[in-house]
């Protein structure tokens, strides 16, 4: 069985993590310790275009499309588990080759080609994400000797963490970062600061888009852009982080800032 603190330290290590790169190679060097793999790769299908990515660790696979232009149609015509997992959508992880098993019992092309680009036929697949139709990406690790028997019964134990880790980091790759301000005034316009100015003032949009003879719509996009470069949601938290950073030293008490509605009554506004 996998051992338990092992995996806890791992995933505490990407968890917590801020540089991703180190975060993304605990967790790859650790599937290579575990399986004693000597190789891997994230392999990345892409359904629609049949493209195939493969980012491999812990150095790159040299997989060259143009020397070999039949390669990545060899791959996904004829590997077996790319076979079976494009036809049933399975998240199941699988062993390319059973301990015994001999490497006659795959197409010669195949065998061909991945001995011509270094890649090991012994593999063990841990899939990450299957969608008919759409694509495949899965963490494939590769032996120059087969997989003892013990490896499936134990990828099969851990594949719900690693997919769990492997989707935190393509999130924390995915989500924008909140830059830090490289000034006081957050890189704000004149315009804006103007405006922002005005809000201190408990000015609604529409009287200042009446001094500044622009339309109240054009106050709302530059609020935006306020909002944004201040990273906050509302008027308020916008003059009061204003007031944070002096750009209107002497500022008073921020007051909610409301509208009027056509029949005369008040709701409040966030822009």
């Amino acid at each position: 069985m996998p051992d338990a603190a092992q995996w806890i330290g791992v995933a505490a290590d990407v968890l917590t993590g801020d540089d991703l790169c180190a975060a993304r190679q605990r967790l790859t060097d650790h599937l290579l310790h575990e399986f004693g793999a000597s190789a891997g790769a994230r392999v990345e299908l892409d359904a629609p275009t049949g493209t195939l990515t493969l980012h491999g660790f812990p150095g790159d696979i040299a997989f060259d499309t143009e020397r070999w232009p039949y390669g990545l149609v060899t791959l996904t015509r004829t590997h077996p588990l790319v076979l079976h997992y494009v036809r049933t959508g399975s998240l199941e992880p699988e062993v390319l080759l059973q301990p015994g098993e001999s490497t006659r019992t795959l197409p010669t092309v195949l065998v061909n080609l991945l001995d011509s680009v270094g890649i090991g036929l012994h593999q063990l697949v841990l899939p990450l994400r299957n969608e008919v139709g759409v694509g495949i990406e899965a963490y494939v690790l590769v032996r120059d000797d087969p997989f003892p028997r013990w490896s499936l019964p134990r990828a099969r134990a851990l594949h719900a963490l690693v997919r769990g880790l492997d989707q935190h980091l393509r999130l924390r790759v995915a989500a924008p970062e909140v830059a830090e301000p490289t000034s006081d005034d957050a890189g704000l316009t004149p315009r804006e600061r103007t405006i922002l100015a005005m809000l201190a003032e408990s000015r609604t949009a529409e009287s200042i888009g009446r001094s500044l003879g622009i339309s109240v719509r054009t106050v709302h996009k530059h609020l935006e852009n306020v909002y944004r470069k201040l990273g906050v949601s509302d008027r308020v938290a916008a003059v009061t982080a204003a007031q944070r950073r002096g750009l209107f030293p002497g500022a008073g008490t921020v007051a909610v800032i409301r509208e009027r509605t056509p029949r005369g009554g008040e709701v409040s506004s966030i822009g």
